[in-house]
């Protein structure tokens, strides 16, 4: 009896492990889609580096050699600009999570908009340019965290806040 019992646990295991899930993905409902842009080397570069509050370090230590995030405004578009570049011998670079956040206006508190997370590539460096339709009357910013992974014991992770902008 123990036998028939035990066989039958196992094979509902069995079946649990095989049967598929469907998971998806925590949206917000009023938020559109972001897309990529294309932008010029010195579009990326002056987006990135000419926000005042922009985190662009070149003095890191590690696996990430250079990183930073930033929004602007183009419209009723957001656009978000980041880079994270790594050293040469990582198979993993980029964001591990990329989260967009409204306030109404200064005295308000931070609340997420939208997240993306594992934009990744396989080489040593990401560059991300985005946009976002939001609405109006609202303050936004960019939190991230940066990854870099070189092996199952040799990962960094960094994480940065973009500059504020006003819709």
């Amino acid at each position: 009896m123990k036998k028939i019992f035990k066989l039958i646990i196992v094979s509902i295991l069995i079946c649990s492990f095989l049967t598929p899930y469907t998971a998806f993905a925590e949206t917000n409902e009023a938020a559109t889609e972001w897309q990529d842009i294309e932008l010029t080397d010195e579009e990326f570069e002056s987006l990135l580096v000419n926000n005042p509050n922009n985190a662009v370090s070149t003095y890191t230590t590690g696996l990430i050699t250079r990183y930073g995030i930033s929004v602007s405004k183009s419209g009723s578009n957001l656009v978000i600009t980041g880079v994270t570049n790594c050293m040469g011998d990582v198979v993993k670079c980029g964001f591990s999570k990329v989260t967009i956040q409204q306030r109404k206006n200064s005295n308000s508190s931070w609340s997420n908009y939208q997240s993306y997370s594992s934009l990744y590539i396989d080489k040593y460096s990401y560059n991300l340019s985005k946009t976002l339709a939001v609405p109006s009357g609202y303050q936004y910013r960019v939190t991230c965290t940066h990854y870099a992974k070189k092996s199952l014991f040799s990962t960094e992770k960094i994480d940065n806040t973009s500059n504020i902008v006003t819709f």
